[in-house]
């Protein structure tokens, strides 16, 4: 009897095992079995301000419709996210049996982040759940970066310096910067983009633009090196770099008659000798003089010295110049240019010359009239009284 009540219990304890090995244990598998959600790529990596999109897979392999709520976890407030299926946000999926849906959750990653690895939480309800991994392998910031190809440049008053500057929108959204330079009195600074000229630029986020800045100084600039502060900036951001001019000297010659006065008379066929004055009136040496001119036909001009190796700023060098005109010039006025010219400037000077008939011819013509008159006079006596 004692045994039969052991088989008795015995036989209950395997009836229960059985059926909680049927139907405990094996419902979880079941159900797990029946809804799953995937992504093929867990971890991905990124740099700041960079997007990234994971493209997520909701299963259902079991008989009914399957619906589920979306929500993630970002890091921080600043992960901006976005689940979106056939192009438009959703918040809640369903499935019918034994078919699959796909949604996409893009991650933008701020700007302003460290470095390191960071976890996102999707959640799908009855498909599951899945941890997205994403690396930013550097540092990011937020903020604006202004920079010149060539910032520093060299040249004389009148020359013109342009630099190449390039502006970047480091932040994570669409940021328009004020252009603003601060060049020395009597300086012209204007900015172009795209071949026009701009006070402002719109600099979508993670983008550049490219910047040029003229400078033209002041014709009175001295010889030094100048720093033009340039700044881009508006309420939230901004970025500066400054640029350096180096004036060499200003170049300024000036020709002209000791005595200042452009005119003179010559005979036809004579000479006259005129003393001029070539003067560098800039602050920079004058290199390889020389003396040049254009003239009447058949007159000729000639200098000395023809050439001048170099003035000095402030120095002038006398030079003689000796016309001769021709001696079939009718009386008249005329016109002889003069120049001087140096690698760096030319001056000219306009010389207005007044050509007289000779007082020679003036008595050889008195001279034939006179013997005219004797003759008709000899001719007169002679003949008179026939």
């Amino acid at each position: 009897m004692f045994k039969s009540r052991i088989g008795k219990w015995v036989s209950f304890a395997a009836t229960v095992l059985v059926a909680l090995g049927v139907f405990g244990l094996s419902a979880p598998a079941s159900a797990a079995g029946t809804a799953k959600i995937y992504t093929p790529y867990v971890s991905l990596s990124a740099a700041p301000g960079e997007s990234v999109t994971y493209d997520v897979d909701l299963i259902n392999d079991s008989d009914g419709i399957q619906t589920a709520s979306l929500s993630f976890a970002a890091p921080t407030k600043d992960w901006k996210t976005e689940l979106t299926a056939g192009g438009h946000p959703i918040s809640e999926i369903a499935v019918k049996p034994h078919e699959s849906q796909t949604a996409s959750l893009s991650v933008l990653v701020p700007f302003e982040v460290a470095k390191g690895s960071y976890a996102l939480q999707l959640n799908a309800g009855a498909f599951g759940s899945l941890t997205l991994k994403i690396n930013v392998a550097e540092q990011g910031t937020y903020k604006t970066e202004l920079s010149a190809e060539q910032p520093n440049m060299e040249g004389h008053s009148d020359s013109t310096f342009t630099y190449n500057l390039t502006l970047a929108n480091r932040t994570a959204s669409k940021q328009q910067y004020a252009l603003t330079a601060e060049p020395p009195a009597g300086w012209d600074a204007r900015f172009s983009s795209g071949g026009n000229n701009v006070t402002a630029v719109d600099i979508e986020p993670n983008a550049t633009s490219s910047i040029t800045l003229t400078l033209t100084p002041s014709s009175k600039a001295a010889a030094q090196t100048y720093k033009i502060p340039v700044h881009a900036a508006n309420s939230g951001t901004s970025a500066d770099v400054t640029m350096e001019a180096v004036i060499t000297g200003t170049y300024g010659i000036d020709l002209s008659t000791s005595n200042q006065v452009l005119s003179a008379n010559v005979t036809a066929g004579g000479k006259r000798t005129l003393e001029l004055s070539v003067t560098n009136t800039g602050t920079a040496e004058l290199t390889g003089v020389s003396l040049t001119n254009t003239a009447p036909t058949d007159w000729d001009v000639t200098f000395e010295p023809k050439t001048i190796p170099s003035i000095k700023a402030g120095e002038s060098v006398p030079v003689t110049a000796t016309i001769h005109s021709s001696d079939k010039s009718l009386s008249g006025d005329y016109v002889v240019e003069l120049t001087a010219q140096a690698a760096e400037k030319s001056a000219d000077a306009a010389i207005r010359v007044t050509v007289k008939t000779s007082v020679l011819w003036g008595w050889i013509g008195v001279l034939i009239i006179l013997v005219v008159l004797a003759g008709v006079y000899w001719l007169f006596r002679k003949y008179g009284r026939r």
